[in-house]
């Protein structure tokens, strides 16, 4: 479930750059899948990077796949207990494929799903991803200073993307902790409000009884 939108979205009409950013919410032993096509005739080049948000829980079943939406062939596949990564895929004109954060699934070949034979806590993971589709231009030489200045202008901004979501995922990292020191603090307070009342009627109880020993030794 995704459960913030997109962080950015902006489109580069000279270089063929679509850029986008998200944040989701993956159930236990489930996935979710984006279909990602190609922007030019010539292909295109498909580039991103993913983080896990939940440092309480362990990245052992998260996993990043790309798929050929056709052939069902895996162009991508994350490091096994990889917190964090990035990705590059090259992709052909009219090339479309799946990119599929996956919660404690395995993709095997043909491009079918099963559930890992290891064992799982149950519990969803969120992960910050973005991606970037930079169409090719088949015109253009590969060699000239105007190709090389282009190339480094777009892995400059691919770079500032990969930045902007990175601290968009510490900003979202750092929401969470806040909220759990929060309510951590506000258990603590009625914790120390139920200590006093037990300790002012402890205290109340002990005033009583020896007032009323006293009044009765009096009368004695």
């Amino acid at each position: 479930m995704i459960y913030f939108g997109i962080i950015s979205c902006i489109l580069i009409h000279f270089a063929h750059i679509v850029d986008a950013a998200y944040v989701v919410s993956i159930p236990a032993k489930d996935e979710e899948c984006f279909v990602i096509g190609s922007t030019g005739a010539a292909g295109a080049v498909l580039t991103g990077n993913y983080d896990h948000l939940d440092d309480s829980l362990s990245s052992e079943p998260l996993s990043v796949v790309i798929i050929d939406a056709k052939e069902e062939h895996v162009l991508f596949r994350s490091r096994r207990r990889a917190t964090e990564g990035s990705f590059r895929v090259n992709l052909k004109a009219d090339q479309k494929v799946n990119l599929c954060l996956q919660n404690g699934l395995v993709t095997a070949g043909r491009g079918r799903t099963t559930p890992s034979a290891r064992s799982h806590d149950g519990k969803p993971r969120t992960i910050g991803f973005g991606y970037t589709v930079e169409a090719k231009d088949e015109n253009q030489e590969v060699h000239t200073q105007n190709n090389r200045n282009l190339a480094a202008a777009a892995d400059l901004s691919r770079s500032l993307s990969n930045l902007i979501n990175h601290h968009q995922y510490m900003r979202n990292r750092e929401g969470q902790h806040r909220e759990i020191v929060e309510k951590t603090f506000a258990q603590l307070m009625w914790w120390v409000i139920l200590e006093a009342l037990f300790v002012v009627g402890i205290a109340g109880a002990q005033i009583l009884y020896f007032r009323n020993f006293l009044e009765k030794r009096r009368y004695m």
